[in-house]
């Protein structure tokens, strides 16, 4: 494979491969819809600007593309050879659900990351465990997948430099987004209108709306029902709660608002959800 195949929809499983990226050269990396792409570099060794931003890259280096990453490969070595997994929106957002703000404030200023010399056997040892549970584990795979993957991210944030684990200097435009992501964690439960969130950040709905396409490409109340359909599937998922009870927990008026508003947002309804979320494959429905 020279290259990397793009997902087709944004809801398609994510997908997991190695390529050499022969055909990349000399023009920005697309991989359709995938809102996350994770590359391993594997063997040999690569040029490339990350958001404009010149990388060597060499074997063991770990590459987390959020959508948005501007990726140039300028040259590479006859050798260099990728692992790739392709993350599209609703099984990236289940991966970040638990994963701590710094982390996100770290990948977006570092895409390129280089493990420590003894953490690379263990590196070499998540990509072999990562391939098993592609090739030998449909039953319980996207589940498997999803926390494999968090595995990896939280051992980056348990070693992010001091100075994101104290919080970085920001500009006004990125604390004020920032903390609009964290309010929407806090908050979402009870709150899912865009001025609840506006009002405490003292702004205006429509610089919020700049703000969020900015920094996070998706717009204020797409961030806040993405959330809010994670609550909503975990409930779903590890719970044993009545729709009526998921309804009241997540502030809803209802059971039959709560059905309308999860169709709307995953194309199936609740019970479907429920009943195929640890169908064989793993694959969950919906986005």
């Amino acid at each position: 494979m020279q290259h990397i195949p793009k997902l087709v929809t944004p809801g398609d499983p994510p997908r997991l491969g190695d390529t050499t990226l022969a055909e990349g050269v000399g023009v920005p990396l697309s991989f359709g819809h995938a809102y996350i792409t994770l590359l391993v570099c594997l063997s040999g060794s690569a040029a490339f600007a990350f958001n404009f931003k010149d990388k060597a890259v060499r074997r063991g280096d770990v590459m987390v593309l959020a959508e948005d990453t501007i990726a140039l490969l300028k040259r590479r070595s006859r050798s260099f050879r990728v692992f790739f997994c392709l993350m599209p929106k609703g099984f990236a957002a289940e991966v970040a659900y638990q994963l701590p703000n710094p982390l996100f404030v770290f990948l977006h200023d570092h895409p390129h990351c280089v493990p420590a010399n003894a953490d690379r056997p263990l590196l070499a040892g998540w990509l072999a465990h990562m391939r098993d549970i592609a090739q030998r584990c449909p039953t319980y795979q996207h589940i498997m997948l999803r926390n494999h993957l968090q595995n990896l991210f939280l051992k980056i944030a348990e070693q992010l430099p001091a100075q994101y684990q104290a919080g970085r200097q920001f500009s006004r435009q990125e604390t004020l987004s920032w903390r609009f992501w964290e309010l929407i964690g806090k908050h979402c439960i009870r709150h899912r209108e865009v001025k609840f969130y506006a009002d405490a950040l003292a702004i205006t709905p429509f610089y919020l709306s700049q703000l969020s396409k900015a920094f996070f490409n998706d717009t204020p109340k797409g961030l806040i029902d993405r959330q809010v359909t994670l609550e909503i599937k975990a409930l779903l998922s590890y719970s044993t709660l009545a729709i009526g009870q998921i309804a009241d927990t997540l502030n809803f008026a209802d059971a039959s608002y709560l059905c309308r508003y999860f169709k709307r947002q995953t194309g199936v309804s609740l019970s479907y959800y429920r009943s195929h979320s640890h169908e064989p494959n793993g694959s969950r429905p919906g986005p």
